[in-house]
């Protein structure tokens, strides 16, 4: 990984500390939780995925599991990852992403950035990109992110504090909650999440906090 992603990951990683605080994830729900979106990575019709959590440091402690397991299993041959924030500089996530995929991004207007940006990202026959922090919709064809049919090899992790942002404003496929209590009772029907005829469970669970 780059050193402006463990720079922009530490970045986020400072600011978890404002999360209320929850409980340790037990391993055994880690695994669980780690394995359903390693599954929904491998689906060739899921291509934006969401993560979501009421704590900064559950989500910036999943995104770092989720991009050691990914690096881990050899499934993208490159992951990349900035913050997004509140107020979203679209060209700052232009410039980020750009650094990290080796982009010095010179053009002025935001289209040029957008163009050269994406032409730079479908060199990448298999390639992850994680959003974290997202508070708010944004267009991911205007940062220049292809997905969907402009490049199914392209996967979008998004991560938000809740599922609304995800699922409503950014047309996620599908999202996974990071910071419930397991239930005792092992799987239910709430857990159950369907995507284009892909059936994931999801068992909820904590993650440590800071």
């Amino acid at each position: 990984m780059s050193n402006l992603c463990l720079q922009k990951e530490e970045e986020c990683g400072a600011n978890a500390g404002s999360g209320r605080h929850g409980s340790i994830m037990p391993p055994e729900s880690t695994t669980i939780i780690l394995n359903d979106i390693m599954t929904a990575l491998r689906q060739p019709n899921i291509g934006i995925l969401g993560m979501y959590g009421s704590s900064n440091a559950n989500t910036e402690n999943a995104v770092e599991k989720v991009t050691r397991r990914v690096e881990r299993d050899g499934l993208f041959n490159v992951v990349v990852k900035t913050c997004v924030m509140k107020k979203s500089d679209l060209k700052k996530i232009q410039g980020e992403l750009g650094n990290a995929l080796g982009l010095q991004l010179h053009q002025k207007t935001l289209v040029e950035r957008a163009t050269r940006l994406c032409e730079r990202i479908k060199m990448e026959d298999n390639i992850l990109i994680i959003l974290h922090d997202l508070q708010a919709q944004i267009n991911l064809a205007k940062i220049g992110i292809p997905f969907g049919n402009d490049h199914k090899g392209c996967k979008i992790l998004l991560v938000a504090k809740n599922k609304e942002v995800l699922s409503h404003k950014m047309k996620t496929q599908i999202e996974f909650a990071v910071d419930e209590e397991p239930s005792s009772s092992g799987l239910t029907r709430s857990h159950q999440v369907q995507t284009r005829g892909v059936i994931v469970w999801i068992k909820r669970w904590w993650c440590p906090v800071q």
